[in-house]
Parts: structure tokens; sequence; C-alpha cells
């Protein structure tokens, strides 16, 4: 979804983008599209973002409204295409996840004639030389994924990204630039084909809904034996995802495009046997989503006996928050970087836990919080509107006891 407000750089003229979420991520990309020349108008009642980039400069932008979120990589596939260059004086930054190098996008815009020089903690690139051709990408990253496609579009010639990310918000782009008059074919494979140059045109595009905040309040229902029923989620982007809550004894069910859990599921561990060990491991898309492994957790939490080991390959730092957990009485070891084994039985009890800057690591530690029993207190949970609109108003909705600090 964010790679969209980025992506309506390639296209003078106006914009709307629909199915909008109010959440802090896209509030930053409006104020740095502001400050490039944009004229914005944001209803978040409808949801409904209209953008005219009709003129667009580098001059207004400075240090600090580039470094605050990982999302603002994702200008520079189509400032690159737009005016021939970016320079960022502080890179992207994001999620506290431990090391998250950015040779891939650089490897990227590489392989298109892009200059890339990096500069004390920032990077200077000029696309003068810039030509159509062949991406490897040495990591299926959606945004490096993105940010080369939305170059390729403005490039005579016939471009092929080659270990292309296939998530569904990669896919959307790809819908959108489309409609917007792009040649992009491959799209939901690992392999993008784009013919280059086409005249991209204004258009009106609604956003996907976001599959991770649909799984995250199917997680929820289900740990808490609640019934729910999320309308308008995607039904093919939940194949791989529902097993995963299936190897927990939940049952996600279909009727058209409405998710369904219904009351008083029993979670339990399923993919194992007496002994055995069950493994929880995040893959590139259409596998689990690693950005989804936390909300599984408490899912092992809550089963009444086996072990659970979670695998998250990718980030360093990415299971690290989960020893905040054992202040709630979870048993959990952390074997190394990136496993941790859950043995499940323990009774919860509330407790104050201290919240690191990952948005499903804060998801995580509010669904753990709910099954607990008592009162708890999560310090600085600010992540969680990077991802989730209005959370703490929908959680009072569906009947939790939850109450927002400010």
């Amino acid at each position: 979804m964010v790679a969209l407000i980025p992506a309506s750089l390639l296209i003078s003229g106006v914009t709307v983008l629909e199915n909008v979420p109010d959440i802090t991520d896209v509030d930053r990309l409006i104020k740095i599209l502001e400050k490039l020349g944009s004229k914005i108008n944001f209803d978040k009642e409808q949801k409904v973002l209209t953008l005219d980039n009709s003129n667009v400069t580098l001059e207004n932008i400075n240090k600090d409204d580039l470094g605050s979120m990982r999302g603002t990589s994702l200008l520079w596939g189509p400032l690159l295409a737009r005016v021939g260059k970016v320079l960022f004086k502080d890179l992207p930054g994001g999620c506290t996840l431990g090391p998250r190098p950015l040779d891939v996008h650089y490897e990227a815009f590489k392989n298109l004639g892009v200059k890339v020089e990096e500069a004390d903690c920032g990077v200077v690139m000029t696309a003068s030389d810039a030509k159509a051709g062949n991406v490897w990408l040495t990591e299926m990253s959606p945004t490096a994924t993105e940010n080369a496609l939305m170059l390729a579009t403005k490039l005579n010639g016939l471009t092929r990204i080659f270990g292309a990310a296939s998530e569904p918000n990669v896919q959307d782009l790809c819908h959108f630039l489309n409609n917007c008059g792009a040649k992009i074919e491959g799209i939901g494979s690992n392999v993008l084909t784009i013919h280059g140059g086409q005249d991209l045109k204004p258009t009106k595009h609604k956003i996907i809904s976001d599959h991770y905040e649909i799984a995250t309040f199917l997680a929820m229902s289900a740990v808490t034996g609640g019934s729910l029923k999320v309308f308008d989620a995607i039904p093919e982007h939940f194949e791989v995802i529902k097993r995963e809550f299936e190897a927990f004894n939940v049952k996600i069910k279909y009727e058209g495009t409405t998710a369904i859990v219904d009351a008083g599921t029993e979670v339990k561990l399923t993919r194992t046997k007496p002994g055995k060990t069950q493994i929880v491991r995040a893959q590139p898309w259409p596998a689990l989503p690693v950005d989804l492994l936390p909300i599984f957790i408490p899912l092992a939490l809550k089963a009444t006996a086996g072990t659970t080991l979670f695998h998250n390959w990718m980030y360093e730092a990415g299971l690290f928050w989960t020893s905040e957990l054992t202040k709630l009485g979870a048993n959990i070891t952390m074997c190394d970087p990136h496993r941790v084994l859950i043995v499940s039985g323990n009774k919860l009890g509330g407790a104050t836990l201290e919240a690191p800057y990952i948005i499903r690591a804060v998801v995580a530690m509010t669904i753990a919080a709910m099954i607990a029993d008592g009162e708890s207190t999560i310090l600085n949970a600010d992540a969680l509107y990077r991802g989730h609109p209005n959370f703490v108003e929908n959680l009072t909705k569906l009947g939790a006891g939850i109450e927002q600090i400010k």
C-alpha cells in the first residue's frame, strides 16, 4: 500500500487512491510529497487520497524529512524516473529489526545504469545514463522490487526483474501502474517484464485490503475464543496463512470474500506429535510473510501443551522482543537471533511490557496481554499506528478492555 503514494510521482496530473488507511506512515509520506510540491487532499473519513503531482521539485526536502521511516526509500525509483536524481542526506530508518542493508536497492538501480554514490549516512543517485535491462535481485525484497519496477516503467525498452517479490502489495502496485498505461507482465510471479517508456495517465485506484491487518484480527478472535467476520478479505491471499492458523487448530472459513472465525476455538498444536516440536517458519510469498510471524506467538502461548519453534530467517533482531513476554509468565527460550522456542501451558498474568519499535511485535504483545489474567501495560506502543488505523477503537468495539494512554 505504501508504495502507491510514491508511485503517484510517476504521473503528472491527479491520482485518486481509495481505501487509504489513516496511519502514521501515510501521514509522513504526505508531508514529504507536499514538500516536493504535490497538492494533496486526504479525506480520512472516506479513506480517499487525492494527489496532484504536476509540479515536483527536490528543493524543499531536508535531512529530517527522509530518515524517519523505511518507506521513504520507495521515493527513490519514482524520483529517479521523474527528476533523474536522488539526494538523501540520511538513510531511511524504520522498525528496529536489526541490520537492514539497502544494497539490494542500490544493485537493482545499478543494473539499470543508475550511478550510486554512498556518502556519510546518505546516498546520491543519478539516472542520466539509466536504461532498460535485466535486474537480478539477490533478495526477494518487496521494496527493492517496487523501486526497480517504478523506475523501469519510465525507461524505454524491455526490463526484466528476476527474483522479484510477489507479495499482494507488489501485485497491487503493478495493477495500479498498468491502469495508468504501463505494460507489466508476470504479475504475481518472481519474474516481472516491463515494457517501459509508456505514457502514464492519471487514474483512480482502490487499494487492496491489508492481509496483515486481516490476519491480526483473526488471530485476536481465535485466541480469545470470540467469533469474528472480516469483510473484503481476499481469499487467494490467505491459502498459506490459513495453513499456519490450522497448525494451532484455528479454522478460517470463507463465505465469498468474508473471512470467519467461529466462537469457542480451542487453540492447540496440531502439526506435531508427542515429544516433537512444531515449527512455524516465515518464507518469501506466497509462504507465510515474515511480518506476520509474531501474531502466531500468542497462539502458542494460549495452547495448553507442546512446544513451537518460531524461525525468523530474515531479521537478526526480529525476535529479541519476545523476552518481554516472560514477564507475563511465558516459557520462552531464545535459541539464537533468528529462533525462539515456546513451551505452551504456562498460566499468564498481567505485567508491564516495554515494546520495541516493531509494528507486529506490539500487536503480539497486545494479543498476549488479552489472554493474560489481570491488567497489563504496554509502554512505547507508538509503532502500532504505523500499520493499524484506529487500533484501540476497533478492539473496543469488539469488546476488548483496552485503553490508550497519551
